[in-house]
């Protein structure tokens, strides 16, 4: 394990250190921090094509906390940080399989994940993902540590705030996991409840509590902002709109193209080079419902949208909801994914991955509940909004986890099976 987490070390720091050219929402957190730093607040400044407050606000208030520690915008320190914490998603890995099957299955979730290319180029960029993994595998340890507490030790109830504030955090990196949150403690409510219910309901309510801790004040501070309720940030209209757009086929990178293609009238030539998508979507907002503000008339288009594919062509938005989840699960993010050898890597993840979590539901263990849970809610939010791999990628260490139990449980499965012979 030593040597897997200095591998897993070496690689992050050598791509924090020489950077990655950034992708556009990398460059607008790097702006979103800097700006911050320099006291001009939460924002992308005059010329950006859509609000800072569509961004997640966890990653840039980190990048600004570090940029005030050190005493100015100094990006690599940034990123080299970022790079210790990627890290710290192969431990955890190793130690959720650990738990789950024994240390061959940690050690080979801890591999898979310590030489995950996706994961390893956003290490040399500005991107939540690797942060996000990190925070998700270590919110699930801290709620198998909570749940190992003895019934009848009261002490230890405190225990569950630690993954509650784990959760809030990722939330303000990854927005949709609030929703997850939830849903998790749901698991929690249940599973503890076949004995004592009501202490199975304050520990619930000490998970939640540990997640407003976190992400209220960010909360308040919206309220104050926007002048009404926005739990973390803004743009789900857009996502909402562009993730149940039938003509894209479930790929939002076309979303633009088809928009333009579709709105002759609104657009001139080469819009989809020259406009980002945010700026083809708000443009039709204001056609379609002008005066409104662009996400809320954008929220209103993607509900109507989704009730006209649901009631009018319900066999056709099927397919395009399973061909969504397709693209989440079936594909690496990043180009680097696409080649052979790293597809195959990948495509193994995912089977084995499948293996463990049937072999783990079989023998009836809570924590498979817990981890089907979270990638059910995150492929169904990815089903019903904006299906990125990306969502896939925070999830990567958990994935890693089972596949190690898969790889793992089938090898002694066919020792077993050879031993009879």
């Amino acid at each position: 394990m030593v040597v897997i987490l200095l591998v897993a070390l070496g690689l992050r720091v050598n791509e924090a250190w020489d950077g990655r050219s950034p992708v556009f929402d990398a460059a607008a957190y790097a702006t979103i921090a800097a700006n911050l730093d320099r006291g001009e607040g939460f924002t992308l400044g005059p010329h950006a094509t859509q609000p800072a407050s569509n961004y997640s606000p966890g990653l840039p208030l980190f990048v600004a906390g570090i940029y005030e520690v050190t005493g100015g915008v100094h990006e690599r320190t940034a990123r080299l940080v970022l790079a210790l914490l990627g890290t710290l998603s192969v431990l955890f890995t190793y130690l959720i399989g650990r738990r789950l099957w024994g240390p061959s299955a940690g050690l080979i979730g801890a591999a898979i994940v310590a030489v995950y290319p996706a994961l390893l180029e956003y290490q040399g960029m500005l991107m939540g993902e690797p942060l996000a993994a990190t925070l998700l595998s270590g919110a699930v340890l801290a709620t198998f540590w909570a749940a190992d507490a003895p019934d009848g030790d009261e002490s230890s109830r405190g225990r569950w705030l630690l993954p509650g504030a784990l959760f809030g955090a990722l939330t303000l990196v990854r927005p949709e996991y609030l929703g997850v949150a939830l849903l998790v403690s749901l698991v929690v409510l249940c599973w503890q409840g076949g004995r004592n219910w009501s202490r199975s309901l304050v520990r619930t309510l000490l998970l939640l509590a540990g997640v407003a801790l976190v992400v209220a004040p960010w909360t308040v501070r919206n309220a104050v902002a926007f002048d009404r309720f926005v739990p973390v940030s803004t743009g789900g209209g857009q996502v909402l709109f562009a993730g149940t757009y039938l003509p894209s086929d479930g790929d939002p990178e076309k979303v633009g193209a088809e928009v333009v293609e579709r709105h002759p009238d609104l657009f001139g030539p080469h819009a989809v080079q020259r406009l980002r998508l945010e700026q083809i979507l708000a443009r039709l907002a204001a056609q379609r419902y002008p005066g409104m503000e662009s996400d809320e008339a954008l929220s209103k288009m993607g509900k109507e949208q989704l009730w006209d594919d649901v009631s009018e062509e319900p066999l056709e938005y099927a397919g395009f909801v399973a061909t969504k989840v397709w693209r989440i699960w079936a594909r690496g993010q990043r180009a680097v994914m696409q080649e052979p050898g790293w597809r195959l890597f990948h495509w193994a993840i995912v089977v084995f991955g499948a293996i463990g979590l049937a072999v783990l539901a079989f023998k009836r263990r809570w924590e498979a509940l817990l981890i089907a849970v979270i990638f059910f809610a995150i492929t169904a939010i990815s089903a019903l909004l904006v299906a990125s791999p990306r969502r896939v990628l925070v999830m990567m260490p958990l994935l890693a986890a089972l596949a190690g139990v898969g790889v793992t449980s089938s090898w002694q499965r066919l020792r077993l099976s050879l031993g009879r012979r």
